[in-house]
């Protein structure tokens, strides 16, 4: 039963685009860059569901700032490690409907719980009971992915799919271009993003006490 629940899932991820691996290296790589990135998360406090939903409530940008950089730092590392022909990278299928009802849920979720599945699993770490929870509650999603995909395949992978699509094939350019160009909008965005959180601390902080007249 639990090797047919595995195919189902595997054949699901690849018809999705996921890349993987299952070999010992590409486990190995994978568990040492889980470790680095969680803890990364753990350091800047991605972790606190008080953070998370202050971020969601756009109370505190700290952690919003924190994913849009990492965004465009990996998406920099990752083009230009691909320029030099040391990777390659996988496209995952333009599927509009799934896209969107996916994204829905997601964002639900996120949320509800005050996680999203990377932070759940360091909270998680850190001896958290409501991130076990949500970790808990992705893998029963996962799980009804696998047993509902021969339903959810036909309905919405495959109405509005525009198969592997990327903005540098879409505009006829160079990746790399596309990277550079994304990250310094994205880094601008972030400074911009501090200054807006800069404006009330510095307006707190110049507060005195003074007398009534």
């Amino acid at each position: 039963m639990s090797g047919t629940f595995i195919t189902i899932a595997q054949t699901a991820s690849d018809s999705v685009g996921i890349v993987g691996g299952s070999d010992a290296r590409a486990i190995i790589f994978g568990l040492l860059t889980g470790i680095a990135f969680g803890a990364i998360l753990q350091r800047v406090g991605a972790s606190s569901y008080a953070l998370i939903v202050n971020m969601l409530r756009l109370k505190d940008l700290t952690i919003m700032k924190f994913f849009f950089l990492a965004v465009a730092v990996g998406s920099l590392g990752i083009y230009v490690t691909e320029s030099f022909g040391t990777v390659h990278i996988g496209i995952a299928p333009l599927y509009l409907v799934g896209i969107t009802v996916g994204g829905l849920i997601f964002g639900v979720g996120w949320a509800v719980s005050g996680y999203c599945p990377g932070t759940s699993l360091v909270a998680m770490g850190e001896g958290k009971t409501d991130a076990a929870i949500t970790v808990f509650g992705g893998l029963v999603g996962a799980l009804a992915l696998a047993l509902t995909w021969d339903w959810i395949e036909p309905n919405l992978v495959q109405p509005l799919n525009y198969g592997p699509k990327s903005l540098p094939e879409v505009l006829g350019v160079k990746p790399l271009l596309v990277a550079v160009v994304l990250t310094a909008i994205i880094v601008a965005f972030v400074m911009y993003l501090d200054h807006l959180s800069a404006g009330p601390k510095a307006a707190e902080g110049s507060e005195t006490p003074g007398a009534v007249t």
